[in-house]
């Protein structure tokens, strides 16, 4: 016979909606100055990765102004790249070499199709 204690470890956790949310709030709540730098964040990322191969000027400006961000160590301005990171809790370093090895990657597939294709897979 099968004890139900035991079973109960296979049964789904149900919770109603209140719960979940108020879970995922604790969890992944950021104050507003940290969503601020989580946008200025990705803006800067999808600017270096969508526009790596532009041909028109202004993606060209927007995926340099994009580098120039990530590659400066200077921690004397409050939304600097390093700044961000770490306020984020993200190693700068650590991104900083895998953004500008995907670009190594991106611009030896030598297509903005490619590029794109490979978007999602910076982390990998």
């Amino acid at each position: 016979m099968i004890d139900e204690k035991a079973m109960m470890i296979f049964q789904p956790d149900i919770l109603i909606e209140a719960q979940f949310q108020s879970s995922h709030r604790r969890r992944f709540h950021l104050d507003p100055e940290r969503v601020l730098m989580l946008a200025v964040l990705q803006d800067a990322v999808l600017c270096f990765q969508e526009h790596v191969v532009a041909q028109c000027k202004r993606k060209q400006s927007l995926h340099r102004e994009a580098e120039e961000w990530i590659s400066n160590s200077d921690r004397s301005y409050m939304f600097s790249f390093e700044n961000v990171c770490e306020t984020l809790g993200f190693d700068a370093n650590y991104m900083r070499d895998g953004l500008l090895r995907w670009k190594r990657a991106a611009r030896d597939n030598g297509s903005e199709k490619s590029a794109r294709q490979s978007i999602g897979r910076v982390g990998t």
